[in-house]
């Protein structure tokens, strides 16, 4: 049976000179009934009311009641969920009323959540156009990606200083995908995406904003493959290579960045939101770097230079994706007094924390006794080159890189002379001196070279196919960090011409002089 007052506010709200003043306080009329008809009426003002202020009065007085938990109001909520065309609507007003901070009635599981969630986007962009709503995180998502450049080269940088390296060259495929990927990438990937806290039913939530992440970022993936096919066929089994990791890896990465940045939404309380948006977006990218380096290192083997631009193209589309769905989730700002979740903080630190030890592992590697190109062929004490009499010792090499140790056991000054037969070719010195007293400790040995030997200590001669002193160019960028991760001294694919062998096997001949007997050539300048 009807309140008697519902009648007469029904009267007031359905008046055709109904003002909104009036439609407000009938809005108090029905929270203070709080009947199932009351209720009912009240959630149909907060949802399809033509004035603001009016759903805003309604959510206000909504979110007092839920406080107060009538036992009715689960009921009516859930019966209104149950309804085809309110449904939507009230899944999003429930979410804004979460993000508020009212604790909503226990609820029907088998409602149709993923669907609501699903369909969250068309609730909160409302009037806004498509173009408008893919663009809205376009600027901090650019600045994140640019920063993500920086830090790139900063860290192959130290890398390639500290693994004997002494050049590198990322900027190109740094600044290629921050031009032309970047913009494109984060408008396809956010296109559909909503503000977390918006989701009343934080599992389903989670698993659509994950899905729309995906589900979108596959489509540069299959326009790619459609012009790699259209180009080159399936004729080479690298293509289907190429071809599945062009459309499986940007959604899955996607989905990795987008569920780090949900993990770390509202993890922190309730933070400033440069503070908690900054926070999600380290996240976010940290699990995306993660992701894609483990599958393109995964495919390394199969398909090295399209895996590597792959990897250094999505050093700053990860940074950037990620800084985007931050910006957004941020857009909605915690609830006063909200407190940190401590299983979220578990989640994020876990995810940080690999990708520190990620990235700070080929330093340990490379700066430790163990970063070598295998075991040593030969180990030979300098002084005893020149025991008795100049003597000359060939060491044939059966396969490279090879590696042989160079001990000097006395203080007195010796020079080593090099000889490699057959030389190697023009401008490709394909040997090396690593030494740490040098500066720098990696120097080019040229065939037929004499190099001083001071003071008690080793040296390290490394010969490999090829000259390797642009290592670190564009698609040998991630070989170089895989190898420096698991301690081995990178060695870049041999190309066309030096994939051939040699017509006979190299040979090292060493010899050793005492200072006073023979000049000394320090890597190739006469003294």
């Amino acid at each position: 049976m009807s309140h008697p007052a519902y009648q007469i506010i029904e009267e007031f709200l359905q008046a055709e000179d109904s003002s909104a003043q009036a439609r407000r306080n009938a809005i108090v009329a029905l929270a203070t009934i709080a009947d199932d008809e009351a209720l009912q009426r009240l959630l149909q003002l907060a949802i399809s009311d033509d004035n603001t202020s009016v759903r805003a009065a309604a959510e206000a007085e909504l979110a007092t009641l839920c406080k107060q938990s009538p036992a009715n109001l689960g009921p009516v909520i859930a019966a209104t969920l149950a309804g085809s065309e309110q449904a939507p609507a009230a899944y999003a007003l429930l979410g804004r009323l979460n993000a508020l901070g009212a604790t909503l009635p226990p609820l029907p599981a088998a409602l149709p959540w993923l669907r609501f969630a699903l369909s969250q986007f068309r609730q909160a962009r409302g009037a806004t156009g498509w173009w408008q709503w893919a663009m809205r995180a376009m600027v901090p998502g650019l600045f994140a990606a640019l920063l993500g450049v920086f830090a790139a080269l900063a860290y192959m940088q130290s890398l390639a200083k500290i693994s004997m390296r002494s050049e590198h060259d990322l900027v190109g495929a740094l600044v290629a995908s921050l031009m032309f990927f970047v913009g494109p990438l984060i408008a396809f990937g956010t296109r559909r995406t909503t503000p977390y806290r918006l989701h009343p039913h934080r599992g389903s939530g989670a698993l659509a904003e994950i899905a729309w992440a995906c589900l979108y970022m596959a489509i540069p993936g299959v326009v790619c493959v459609a012009i790699i096919l259209s180009a080159d066929g399936l004729a080479h089994p690298d293509s289907w290579v190429t071809a599945g990791l062009l459309v499986l890896l940007p959604p899955i990465v996607t989905g990795a960045i987008r569920a780090g940045t949900i993990a770390a939404d509202g993890a922190l309380g309730n933070a400033r939101r440069l503070i908690a948006g900054c926070f999600a977006s380290l996240v976010g990218a940290a699990a995306g770097l993660v992701c894609v380096t483990l599958a393109t290192g995964l495919f390394h083997g199969v398909s090295a230079s399209v895996c590597s631009q792959f990897w250094s193209c999505w050093l700053p589309i990860c940074c950037g994706l990620a800084a985007a769905y931050a910006w957004i989730d941020a857009g909605v700002p915690c609830a006063a007094g909200a407190a940190a979740d401590g299983q979220r903080l578990t989640i994020c630190a876990a995810v940080v924390g690999v990708f520190l030890v990620g990235g700070a592992l080929p330093f340990v590697r490379a700066s430790g006794d163990g970063f070598t190109v295998g075991k040593p062929i030969a180990k030979l004490e300098v002084a005893q080159l020149n025991k008795d009499e100049p003597t000359t010792i060939a060491i044939p090499l059966d396969s490279l890189p090879a590696r042989i140790e160079l001990n000097l056991s006395s203080s007195d000054r010796w020079n080593l002379k090099v000889d490699i037969d057959p030389p190697p070719p023009d401008k490709e010195p394909c040997a090396y001196l690593w030494s740490t007293s040098a500066v720098p400790p990696l120097q080019p040995v040229e065939s037929g070279s004499m190099h001083e030997m001071a003071g008690k200590g080793s040296s390290t001669l490394i010969i490999f196919e090829r000259d390797i002193d642009h290592v670190l160019r564009d698609s040998h960028a991630l070989g170089a960090f895989l190898d420096a991760w698991w301690g081995r001294q990178h060695v870049p694919p041999a190309g066309p011409a030096a994939a051939e062998p040699p017509p006979e096997p190299r040979v090292v001949k060493l010899s050793a002089y005492p200072v006073e007997v023979a000049p000394t050539i320090r890597f190739g300048i006469k003294q």
